[in-house]
């Protein structure tokens, strides 16, 4: 994460480099904040004269608000308010503190303008600019420097930062951004794109890990400069990136935080977002107003408890909307972190461990699911058995079929690591993750049978499965958030993913609107498998059902419309904010799980191994070489995988190996597809003849550790 951006002006080469650090602190001490730290921001400009003949540089610098900013990625016409400061080199003065200094540059000269005419395309003149004018001979080359801190400081701290050697400096903090990146868990493609992305992002998840002091608490934010709230669903589903990519300095201190703040307060999830309403649920809403009991172990909950403090105060805590999918998700990145490092020791077990918190949360979600276990007028309630309704999303609430789903999948998670430490709860709490799963199911298929089928051209019609049990009319409805609907609960395995609901809801969506009708805005919900918000990729639906072309559309689609490919981050909508971190987290495991991933188990049993099971051609052509080095699994320990392709693109060889796994697999599976779509013909693993399944599939030993070579030879059968 050290940006460098670069430009012309005719024969003029302009190169700005940014980075940050600490000051007088190593950058490994940012994991254990001090109030007093200060962030210092070092750029470098440089001009190069390419031409032939002796040219006159301008910089100019204005410091301005952001108030012509919109969403960070939207540059308005106009320059933001000049900041009401004085350039007394080299000090930028905003009253009697520091803003900002520039060192005075070996060559040209800095002068202060009160006023400069506007720009082309501008309005308004600049106020308070800087310019730098520097005279250039052919090929000369000069250099300006800027010292940012993060926020007004005294003198005596900016005579610390503008002394630092900006070179040496750099060499520190590049040296362990590099180390960050190239350690456990890479990625190899022949795509130089991909990977280059894939070694950005590490950096782009450690960026974004921050310690709030005032309200005590660690967050994986969702980006480095934006929503200042805090989306605890967004941070948990990124989490484990950390720990396979051996991270978990990063990702401790945000589970620990989890922990710390777990409540028995769930009522701010208890707020009527439909339709642009902010109130509080009830049963007049039609959407069921049994709310929420107290009882321990809800996760998601920050800051003081909704009830402590008045509407509207800012002591309310950091997170911008709580839902259910919080409280799930964060039980499964506790879960997750778990199977991934077998750190028991991390693990704990009594009052106030990660052990008993999850064994609570379990406990949670089945206290709470016992509020709509009711009868009107002698009926079941149509969410009987589900959670009780609750905000969803910005402008969504009720009983979301998505807010049940990742309350399975954590509890699933869950019980694994109950089981795999022998808890005595561990078959009481899978007797209830069953009874959940079985309900759900259960509830959306009567769902789907009352509601208005969707009539396509042929004058057929196909079932509509709805995202709420209650809303059994398609029309007219909002669909922005297509992983709001039953897609997300088979790719979670809170239904089966071939189960008949998930594929009703492809069905759904791949039949486009019925004619004249302008308020289904199915066409909108997913552009060739691109969700809203870029972060949900939806790939894990289509590897539980191993439906490869779905998944390459989605995989091809999202890394090509999602990520800035100049700055290689991933956006959160495709025209909207820029750079959420969490959502190169998730793209860095769809990529992870082409050739490692873990599934099934839905009730909280043992899970399979697939190796290789979703290799696009295009990486498998003749000479080809990829492969994951050191990559931790939800099995414990790491695997490692070198495939190469032949000169003639007839034979694949694989070396395959894992070791210190605290589990075994219920299965291992290699897919072993060719580049050119020939049929694989024979394998051998480890010299001996291997059968071959249908899909270009062979079982591999189920070891706990291994060493296998594996030889694959395709053949023409026309």
């Amino acid at each position: 994460p050290i940006p460098w951006i670069e430009s012309r002006d005719a024969d003029l080469r302009w190169n700005e480099v940014i980075y940050a650090h600490l000051l007088d602190r190593k950058l490994e001490d940012g994991m254990k904040p001090r109030p007093d730290d200060k962030l210092i921001v070092q750029i470098r400009i440089t001009v190069t004269n390419t031409g032939y003949a002796r040219r006159l540089g301008h910089l100019w610098m204005h410091f301005g608000d952001t108030s012509q900013t919109q969403n960070i990625s939207t540059q308005l016409p106009e320059l933001g308010k000049e900041i009401d400061h004085r350039f007394d080199a080299p000090y930028g003065m905003v009253g009697e503190k520091v803003r900002y200094a520039i060192p005075t540059p070996e060559k040209g000269k800095l002068i202060w303008h009160d006023e400069v005419a506007a720009a082309p395309g501008m309005t308004n003149p600049a106020k308070r600019l800087i310019e730098w004018q520097v005279p250039l001979a052919p090929g000369e080359q000069a250099t300006m420097h800027i010292v940012l801190p993060y926020g007004l400081v005294d003198k005596a701290i900016a005579d610390k930062a503008i002394a630092i050697d900006y070179d040496r400096e750099y060499t520190t903090v590049h040296d362990f951004w590099k180390h960050l990146v190239d350690g456990p868990g890479r990625i190899t493609t022949p795509d130089p794109f991909i990977n280059d992305y894939l070694v950005a992002v590490a950096g782009q998840f450690a960026q974004a890990v921050a310690y709030r002091h005032v309200a005590g608490i660690w967050m994986y934010k969702t980006a480095p400069n934006w929503y200042e709230d805090y989306y605890p669903a967004n941070t948990a589903r990124g989490l484990p990136a950390f720990d396979m990519r051996g991270l978990t300095a990063y990702t401790v201190p945000i589970l620990d935080t989890f922990v710390k703040t777990q409540s028995d307060d769930a009522s701010g999830m208890m707020v009527d977002r439909g339709h642009g309403k902010i109130g509080l649920l009830s049963g007049s809403s039609g959407l069921g107003g049994e709310g929420y009991g107290i009882h321990p172990g809800f996760l998601g909950n920050f800051g003081l408890p909704v009830s402590a403090v008045p509407a509207g105060d800012p002591r309310q805590g950091w997170t911008a909307n709580m839902a259910p999918m919080c409280h799930g998700m964060e039980l499964w990145a506790l879960a997750q972190h778990y199977r991934i490092t077998r750190d028991d020791r991390w693990l704990g077990h009594g009052p106030g461990s990660p052990l008993q918190l999850m064994v609570d949360a379990c406990d949670w979600v089945t206290f709470q699911r016992q509020r709509t276990m009711r009868e009107v007028d002698g009926k079941r309630v149509p969410y009987w058995g589900l959670l009780p309704a609750a905000s969803a999303h910005d402008w969504l609430s009720g009983s979301v079929i998505f807010s049940d789903a990742w309350c399975v999948f954590g509890m699933a998670e869950a019980v694994r690591v109950l089981r795999e430490v022998r808890h005595p709860d561990a078959e009481r709490i899978a007797r209830d993750l069953r009874d959940y799963r079985q309900c759900l199911h259960d509830r959306y298929t009567a769902a789907r049978d009352l509601a208005k089928p969707i009539p396509l051209a042929d004058g057929s019609t196909i079932p509509f499965v709805p995202r709420m049990v209650t809303e059994l009319d398609w029309s007219g409805l909002d669909w922005t958030y297509t992983g709001y609907g039953p897609l997300r609960a088979g790719g979670v395995g809170a239904l089966d993913p071939n189960d008949d609901l998930v594929t009703q809801s492809l069905a759904f969506l791949d039949a486009g609107s019925p004619a004249g009708d302008d308020l289904a805005q199915r066409n909108y919900m997913w552009r060739h498998y691109v969700e809203g918000e870029t972060q949900w990729p939806m790939y894990d639906v289509f590897l539980g059902r191993d439906d490869l072309p779905r998944f390459f559309e989605l995989a091809f689609n999202n890394l090509a419309a999602t990520i800035h490919h100049d700055f290689r981050v991933g956006c959160e909508a495709r025209d909207g904010v820029v750079s959420v971190a969490p959502a190169d987290a998730e793209k860095w495991r769809m990529v992870r799980s082409m050739f490692v991933y873990e599934s099934g188990g839905y009730d909280g049993g043992d899970q399979d191994l697939f190796l290789l099971q979703a290799i696009p051609r295009s990486w498998l052509r003749p000479g080809d070489h990829l492969g994951v080095e050191k990559m931790g699994t939800s099995f414990g320990g790491k695997i490692d995988l070198s495939i190469d392709v032949s000169e003639t693109g007839d034979t694949i060889t694989v070396n395959a190996s894992w070791q210190d796994m605290a589990v075994t697999p219920k299965s291992i599976r290699m897919r072993l597809r060719s580049g050119s779509g020939l049929p694989l013909h024979k394998v051998e693993v480890n010299g001996q003849p291997t059968p071959i399944l249908p899909g270009d599939v062979i079982e591999l030993p189920k070891t706990r550790a291994a060493k296998l070579r594996v030889t694959a030879h395709y053949r023409d059968e026309g």
